[in-house]
């Protein structure tokens, strides 16, 4: 996979996703990611976004103020 902001080349591996819900913040740590090895670019997966947007939806039901979650490995 290529950077696009850079175009070098891209890994998977993990990084730690905030997110403020607006009556809240979760972050999500361990998340599967493409990182890029020169300029530091992150970006999730599909399956990793789909699972961030799955806890973030279930935070802002429950309208939590603070949770911090590890993603376990599939």
């Amino acid at each position: 996979m290529k950077c696009a902001i850079c175009g070098s080349n891209a890994r998977i591996g993990k990084t730690t996703v905030g997110v403020d819900t607006g009556i809240g913040v979760v972050v999500i740590r361990g998340v599967p990611a493409y990182v890029c090895g020169h300029c530091g670019e992150e970006w999730l997966t599909d399956d990793s976004a789909e699972q961030v947007e799955k806890i973030v939806a279930r935070a802002r039901k429950e309208r939590t103020q603070i949770k911090v979650v590890a993603l376990s490995p599939a």
